[in-house]
C-alpha cells in the first residue's frame, strides 16, 4: 500500500456496525459516547426543598405547634396549617403550601412548640421544585463524551434512559523474547497502546506480552473476539519473526517511515493489525491509524485535525527521505523544529516531540499535534 490514509479508509470498511445500547443514567460512565438527548419527564426534585435546618411554616408568627418531622429520603406529605410547623433538615422535601423556613438558630423549641427568636420574612430559604432539572427540559448530548461535571449531574437522574454507542473492543498482543527476561527497557509499546485506547474511551479486553513463539501467538490470535486485535513486533524478516504465510494478508507493508512493515488481515469480520516493534513506528501507527479508526467509528469521519504547512518554511533536509514519512518535531508557537535524528528506535523523539510532520514527497506538509 502506497498511502497510509488509503489504508485507514480501507480498514474502516471493516469496522463493526454501530450498535446502540439503552442504559439508565445512573449506570453512565465517562467513556460512554452519547447518542440521544435526554428529555426530563418530571421536575427534579419533584417537591420544594428546605435549604436550611429549622422549621417549615405557612405564616409569620411567634409560636408554632410542631406537627411532625420531614424525612430526607422520601416525601412525607404532612398537612401544615396556620400556626403549625414541620421540623426540617437541609434538603428535606416539603409540602407546596410552605412559605418560609425559619433557620434552627432563630428558634427555641420547648416540648411540642417552636418559638421564634428572630426572623426576617424576606428570607424564605426554600428551593423551588425543579431547581436541578425542570419537567420538559431537553438536554442535548448527542455525539459527545461526558465531562466529569456532566457525568456527575446526570447520574442524579437515576432511572432516566439514554442511548449510548457500544464502544470498540481491542485486544493488544506485544511480542519479543528479549522483553521476557531482565531487560534494560520495559515493553512499552503494548503499555502505551493500552492507555491510548482507554484515554480515547474504548475498551481493552486483554493486553498480553508473548515471547517470540508462532504457536503461542497463533493461539492468542485465534482466541481473540475483539473488534480490533493489534499485534506489535515480529513484522520483519528475521528467523524469529512472524511467519505471515499463515495469514491471508490484505496489506503487506506500507510506503511509510517509520512503520513500513505494517500488516493487515481480516477474519470473521474482525480486524487484525500488525505493528512494527520499534517504538517510533508503533507510536506513529497508534496516533494516526488507531486514532483515525476510533473517530471514523464514532463520527463517520476522522476529525483528527492537521495543519497544512509549506515545506519552504521548515529548515530540514527532506531530500534524504525517499518514502513518505512521519517526522518527529517540536512546535513552539509558529516555530517548528524537526529533529535531525529520526531513527525508528529513538525513544527520545517520542519523549521530546509534541507534533508529527507528514512528508509525502510534495511541497505541502501536514502537521499533527500530539498531546497525549
Amino acid at each position: 500500500m502506497d498511502d497510509i490514509f488509503k489504508t485507514i479508509k480501507l480498514i474502516s470498511n471493516y469496522l463493526p456496525k454501530k450498535k446502540l445500547l439503552t442504559i439508565y443514567t445512573k449506570n453512565l460512565k465517562n467513556n460512554n459516547f452519547i447518542q440521544s438527548d435526554i428529555k426530563i419527564q418530571n421536575n427534579i426534585p419533584p417537591f420544594n426543598q428546605s435549604s436550611m435546618d429549622g422549621i417549615a411554616i405557612t405564616n409569620i408568627s411567634k409560636k408554632f405547634k410542631i406537627v411532625g418531622r420531614s424525612k430526607l429520603n422520601n416525601f412525607n406529605n404532612i398537612k401544615v396549617n396556620k400556626d403549625e410547623c414541620l421540623i426540617v433538615k437541609t434538603g428535606s422535601l416539603i409540602p407546596n403550601n410552605i412559605k418560609y423556613i425559619i433557620p434552627q438558630e432563630q428558634i427555641f423549641i420547648n416540648k411540642n412548640f417552636a418559638f421564634v427568636i428572630n426572623f426576617n420574612k424576606k428570607n424564605k430559604f426554600i428551593r423551588k421544585k425543579g431547581h436541578i432539572f425542570k419537567k420538559g427540559e431537553k438536554i442535548n448530548l448527542q455525539n459527545k463524551y461526558l465531562s466529569f461535571k456532566e457525568l456527575s449531574s446526570l447520574k442524579s437522574l437515576k432511572e432516566t434512559k439514554i442511548k449510548i454507542l457500544k464502544p470498540l473492543k481491542f485486544k493488544i498482543i506485544s511480542t519479543g523474547s528479549e522483553f521476557t527476561k531482565k531487560h534494560f527497557i520495559f515493553p512499552t509499546n503494548g503499555f502505551y497502546l493500552n492507555n491510548f485506547v482507554l484515554i480515547n474511551n474504548q475498551i481493552v479486553e486483554k493486553t498480553i506480552h508473548l515471547r517470540d513463539d508462532q504457536k503461542l501467538l497463533q493461539k492468542e490470535i485465534n482466541n481473540s473476539k475483539s473488534d480490533i486485535t493489534v499485534i506489535i513486533g515480529g513484522t520483519g524478516k528475521s528467523k524469529d519473526d512472524i511467519d505471515f504465510n499463515n495469514f491471508n494478508l490484505i496489506i503487506d507493508g506500507l510506503d511509510l517511515k517509520p512503520g513500513r512493515p505494517f500488516k493487515l488481515f481480516i477474519k470473521q469480520n474482525r480486524i487484525y493489525l500488525f505493528f512494527p516493534g520499534n517504538p517510533c513506528s508503533s507510536f506513529v501507527l497508534t496516533n494516526i491509524i488507531i486514532k483515525s479508526l476510533i473517530e471514523i467509528y464514532n463520527f463517520n469521519k476522522s476529525t483528527f485535525n492537521h495543519e497544512i504547512i509549506d515545506i519552504k518554511k521548515i529548515k530540514f533536509n527532506f531530500k534524504n527521505y525517499k518514502r513518505k514519512s512521519f517526522l518527529f518535531g517540536f512546535r513552539n508557537n509558529k516555530n517548528i523544529k524537526i529533529f535531525n535524528n529520526q531513527e525508528s528506535s529513538n525513544l527520545k523523539n517520542i519523549l521530546n516531540a509534541n507534533c508529527l510532520i507528514y512528508y509525502d514527497r510534495t511541497t505541502k506538509l501536514r502537521l499533527y499535534q500530539v498531546n497525549d
